[in-house]
């Protein structure tokens, strides 16, 4: 009886893979080309797709995104969650850093970094009026 389901599993699962070949002969498959945006995440560089604004339902979840307004030239927007984390979502709640007048913006690399510049008086952080979706890739 063992040998019976066993010869049927192995016949099921061979019908599976003869099919998929056949399945993937419909024709190509269709892609879209979207630009990926680095970012920075805990002091390493991130990349992830920018689908742009969204309107939140009841129950999703946002994680802060950091852009900066006046930022020095090599700095990137900054998150500090990641896919695979408790805390990941793609929606992201947009907060604008700025530099206060007579700072030298430099790069920032993380969230403790930013929050660090904050505390010291060093930039402002405010709340933009939007949530974006970008997956991490």
């Amino acid at each position: 009886m063992n040998r019976i389901i066993a010869l049927l599993a192995v016949l099921a699962c061979a019908a599976v893979v003869s099919v998929l070949p056949a399945a993937a002969a419909d024709g190509p498959v269709k892609t879209y080309s979207q630009d990926m945006t680095l970012g920075f995440f805990r002091g390493q560089v991130i990349s992830y797709l920018d689908l742009g604004p969204v309107r939140l339902a009841r129950g999703n979840r946002i994680a802060p995104i950091w852009a900066f307004t006046n930022g020095h030239e090599n700095q990137r927007n900054v998150i500090d969650t990641v896919p695979g984390m408790r805390t990941y979502t793609p929606l992201w709640a947009v907060r604008m850093v700025t530099w206060r007048p007579g700072m030298t913006p430099r790069v920032l690399r993380s969230a403790a970094a930013i929050r660090a510049a904050q505390r010291s008086g060093q930039v402002t952080i405010a709340n933009a009026p939007v949530v974006v979706n970008c997956p991490v890739l």
